[in-house]
């Protein structure tokens, strides 16, 4: 049978029994025995919400005391606490392959749903702040929303904040006091102005309520479905994700917006309850200047992942930068830029977050565009050619070798120090390989046996996505 709606239930806020004889037993939580919090009244007393706690742990709805949160552990605190090979996670050591990554620092790295440690150069799950050592470098905890925002100025406000906030305590907000916001409404601990009381994250909740974000409302948490019995009639069971979604494909509130003439404008943050239905693609356009890092994390079902397909490109239509659920890219050059998601799949669901920092642009050179073996640049008797590979970037070249005479590429003039390069060789068609080459001074030889054409198709990219480089391609003869 179809769920029964629940009715919304006000945040309830949970104060301890007050005895006016007792002497106060405590001034911090570690004076208390294991998994009690120590109170606004200095008593130890078993939690009531998991915001009493620290950010790793929750409160047991059973024994209300604050424990480690699933996947968390204490076993380590720095990759070198984990023997080689293992890397720290969420405290834990992990394999290698069990970890991603973020190796420039920055959340922006990191799959939807994470954060960049500081310290250890891991993604892992963003669980929010208590306090601004919860926060990376350049960043401070809202307590109010729970959340680590960048820090602001009154001089950069209006980089760093968004068109309704200001800054005010290096914080972006909409309000400092109730009389800045509309009637009726009030100016919450996170500076947002709102019809009273609301949560922002289910640690704001007495346990075991969750917070539904989109209205502030605490609430009991719906059972996950199981089949399509569970859901409405005109809604489906997404088992993988245990929630009911549309039976048939809908389009979302910012549709039309399949093409560059239609993008819909967006600001960095999060866009909610978006579809792409069959033969759908959807388009978004931002203002970036020069230095902004643009990430864009696509939230949607991990096993398909690999459906989808996140571009950024100009208004040209080059593609310059591209990813499954996860792509950043620095403008160079201050224009609006076009974010393109799609998937072949008929029917998927999907949230996705913009965010926008400050990056090293990279400056393309003066051969682009030559990003494909579909549009090389033609060398003619040229024999050397300077070049820039950016981020994600790949440059491609024809070169028409003479008759009979079997043809030697190779890098120099590059810094393998500021990124290593590779050196690849094909047939003219783009597809069959003649040899690579990754080394500090990348080289590939080949016999002119091995020729089917007057001409060889040559590639440069970067040893990973993330590399910025400049170098210069030789072409001999022998």
């Amino acid at each position: 049978m179809p769920l029964i709606a629940l009715g919304f239930l006000a945040c309830p806020v949970v104060k301890p029994t007050v005895d006016a004889g007792r002497e106060p037993e405590c001034t911090a939580r570690s004076e208390c025995d294991a998994g009690l919090v120590c109170t606004t009244e200095q008593y130890c007393s078993a939690c009531s919400t998991s915001g009493q706690c620290s950010v790793k742990e929750e409160c047991n709805a059973d024994s209300r005391l604050c424990v480690l949160r699933a996947g968390w552990g204490t076993q380590c605190a720095v990759n070198d606490d984990c023997q080689a090979g293992s890397w720290c996670k969420q405290g834990l050591c992990q394999a290698r392959a069990d970890v991603s990554l973020c190796p420039g620092g920055k959340t922006a790295e990191c799959p939807q749903g994470e954060r960049c440690n500081q310290l250890t150069l891991v993604c892992e799950e963003d669980l929010g702040c208590s306090t601004n050592d919860d926060c990376s470098a350049g960043e401070i905890c809202n307590v109010g929303s729970r959340q680590c925002q960048p820090r602001c100025t009154v001089d950069t406000q209006a980089a760093v904040c968004a068109a309704s906030e200001r800054c005010v305590n290096e914080k972006c907000v909409q309000c400092a006091t109730d009389a800045e916001c509309g009637p009726g409404l009030t100016c919450d601990a996170a500076g947002n102005c709102s019809a009273g009381s609301r949560c922002y994250s289910d640690r704001d909740c007495s346990v075991p309520l969750v917070c539904l974000v989109q209205t502030g409302a605490c609430l009991q948490k719906a059972p996950a479905c199981r089949t399509d019995d569970n859901c409405a009639t005109n809604q489906r069971c997404d088992v993988p994700s245990g929630r009911c979604i549309a039976r048939d494909c809908q389009p979302d509130r910012y549709e039309p917006n399949n093409d560059d003439t239609k993008a819909f404008g967006v600001a960095p943050g999060p866009y909610r309850s978006l579809t792409l239905c069959p033969g759908d693609v959807d388009w978004y356009s931002i203002a970036l200047a020069r230095g902004d890092q643009l990430g864009v994390n696509v939230d949607a079902d991990l096993f398909a992942e690999n459906d989808f397909t996140t571009v950024v490109k100009d208004a040209t239509g080059r593609t310059l930068s591209g990813g499954h659920l996860l792509v950043s890219y620095v403008a160079p050059a201050p224009a609006t830029y076009f974010v393109v998601i799609s998937t072949i799949d008929p029917f998927q669901p999907y949230d996705v977050t913009f965010l926008k920092s400050r990056g090293t642009p990279c400056d393309d050179d003066l051969l682009e565009p030559n990003d494909s073996s579909a549009q090389p640049t033609l060398l003619n008797t040229s024999t050397q050619a300077d070049g820039r590979i950016c981020p994600q970037d790949q440059d491609w070249f024809r070169a028409n070798v003479p008759g009979g005479q079997s043809v030697r590429a190779s890098l120099i003039n590059y810094t393998a120090g500021s990124g290593l390069l590779r050196l690849c060789l094909f047939q003219a068609d783009g597809v069959t390989l003649l040899g690579c080459s990754a080394d500090l001074v990348p080289s590939v030889t080949v016999p002119t046996s091995a020729l089917t054409s007057s001409s060889v198709l040559v590639r440069v990219v970067g040893d990973t996505g993330r590399i910025a480089n400049s170098y210069t391609l030789s072409l001999e003869f022998p």
